[in-house]
C-alpha cells in the first residue's frame, strides 16, 4: 500500500495544493491558506519526512514528485493549482517535468530551477544534531541554545515553533533530522530533468533574498518558457511572511482571478 501524505484541508472551490519548505510543515502556511479557502479548497500538504507525514531513510525529488501524484490521485483532485516554498518549490518543479497533466498553474516560491551549491543548512543540520531534548525542555530553552550557534532570529523562531511534545513529555522536532540529513545531497543537488514545462508559471522572489537573482531569470525561462516573475519588496526568503500583503495581491491578481 502507498504511503499517503498528511495533509489539513481547508474551504471549499477549486483545488489548491501547498508544499513548504526543509525544516516546515503545512501549519507555516495556515494564514494564506485561511485567506484563499474562500474561493479554493486548500490542500495544506506535510512532505515526507516532515510534520505528520511518514518518516522514511529515502527522499529525493523522483520520490517526492510520485508521493503528490499520489495524493492528487488519491483525492481525486483536478488540474490542482500548486505553490511550492523553497524545497517544495522544487518538487514543483521537478513534478512538473515528469507529470506536466496534473495541473493547472505552478507557483514556484523563492527557489530557481539550479544547484545551489552555497548555503548554510549542512551547517543548520550539524547546530540541530546538537540539541538534547533530554536536557532542553521548552521551546524558550531550545530558543536560546539556539541562538549560541544562529544569528539570524527568524530561522530560531521558525525551529522554536517546529517543535512538539511527545506521549513521554520530551520535546522533539517536527521533521526527521536523520532522514533529511542522510539525503540532503541527493535532494538538494538533484539536476533539473532535461525537458521543458510549457504550462503556466508564477515565480515569486523576495527583494532581499538572494534565492533568485536577475542572473536566473534566463535559466527560468529555459525550463518555464511561458513563466512570469514578481518581485516581492522588503521580503526575504519566507516572503508570505515578511510582506503577506503584497505576496497574496500578486497571487490574485497574477494567478486567482484567470
Amino acid at each position: 500500500m502507498k504511503m499517503l501524505l498528511y495533509s489539513k484541508i481547508f474551504g471549499k472551490g477549486n483545488d489548491f495544493v501547498i508544499l513548504h519548505g526543509l525544516f516546515g510543515n503545512g501549519n507555516n502556511w495556515i494564514s494564506f491558506a485561511k485567506k484563499i479557502a474562500k474561493n479554493f479548497q486548500v490542500h495544506l500538504l506535510d512532505i515526507r519526512n516532515h510534520g505528520y507525514s511518514f518518516f522514511t531513510d529515502e527522499m529525493d525529488l523522483d520520490l517526492m514528485s510520485k508521493d503528490l501524484l499520489n495524493y492528487i490521485n488519491y483525492h481525486k483532485l483536478k488540474n490542482p493549482i500548486l505553490l511550492g516554498h523553497s524545497l517544495g518549490g522544487k518538487i514543483l518543479m521537478h513534478f512538473s517535468m515528469q507529470f506536466p497533466f496534473f495541473t493547472k498553474k505552478l507557483i514556484i516560491v523563492d527557489i530557481a530551477p539550479k544547484l545551489y551549491k552555497k548555503n548554510n543548512q549542512k551547517e543548520l543540520i550539524s547546530i540541530l544534531n546538537k540539541v538534547n531534548f533530554n536536557v532542553i525542555k521548552t521551546r524558550n530553552e531550545l530558543s536560546c541554545f539556539l541562538k549560541t550557534h544562529i544569528k539570524d532570529i527568524k530561522i530560531i523562531e521558525f525551529f522554536s515553533k517546529n517543535v512538539e511534545k511527545q506521549k513521554n513529555g520530551k520535546l522533539c522536532f517536527r521533521f526527521f533530522l536523520s532522514g533529511i540529513e542522510k539525503n540532503y545531497d541527493n535532494f538538494m543537488f538533484q539536476n533539473m530533468k532535461n525537458k521543458i514545462y510549457n504550462g503556466s508559471v508564477l515565480f515569486i522572489r523576495g527583494e532581499k533574498s538572494d534565492y533568485i537573482s536577475l542572473n536566473d531569470f534566463s535559466s527560468i525561462k529555459k525550463f518555464f518558457p511561458k513563466a512570469i516573475i514578481k518581485t516581492i519588496k522588503n521580503a526575504s526568503h519566507w516572503v508570505h511572511i515578511d510582506n503577506p500583503k503584497d505576496f497574496y495581491n500578486i497571487i490574485h491578481g497574477t494567478v486567482l482571478q484567470e
